[in-house]
């Protein structure tokens, strides 16, 4: 008897400890899973700055490559640049194998930066860089690539980098 007495509170210290076992394990994995999620919320939200025109850091502020086969679009591409920029680097590359391309970019003010226009067989390239530092009131501001085709095959790529 003094045996099964005395087996009866290991048993339930070990049941307790495996019981507490799967809920520690889980709570691990909710707080694993907690973390990308984060993560990935903080991904989001970047990217939902940089689309919604809010100041974004120095870095990459737009990236866009688009392969056209007869396409007609007119489409503008938005980035915004902060006091924080000292530097902006600028390209605009594309080529017109059938149809007409026209890419202009467009400054804080409005002011067109850049005008590109490929026709059948055309290639382009443009680039700049841009001192924001020594000039912030005329470049600190909303940007826009404002991107017309009418039936092209193609491609162009544009970019704005911020140091």
């Amino acid at each position: 008897m003094k045996q099964i007495i005395l087996m009866f509170p290991l048993m339930a210290i070990f049941l307790f400890a495996k019981a507490q076992d799967p809920h520690a394990e889980i709570q691990k994995q909710a707080e694993k899973f907690h973390k990308k999620m984060e993560s990935a919320m903080k991904d989001m939200r970047d990217e939902m700055k940089q689309t919604s025109g809010q100041e974004a850091e120095p870095g990459n502020l737009v990236q866009e490559h688009q392969k056209l086969h007869n396409n007609t679009l007119q489409k503008e591409i938005e980035f915004r640049v902060n006091r924080k920029v000292d530097q902006l680097e600028l390209s605009i590359n594309g080529h017109s194998t059938i149809g007409n391309m026209e890419i202009e970019l467009l400054t804080p003010n409005g002011n067109k930066m850049a005008s590109i226009h490929m026709k059948n067989g055309n290639y382009a390239s443009w680039s700049r860089v841009v001192n924001v530092k020594e000039n912030h009131s005329e470049f600190t501001g909303n940007w826009k690539f404002t991107i017309k085709t009418e039936n092209v095959t193609g491609e162009f790529t544009l970019r704005a980098n911020g140091n």
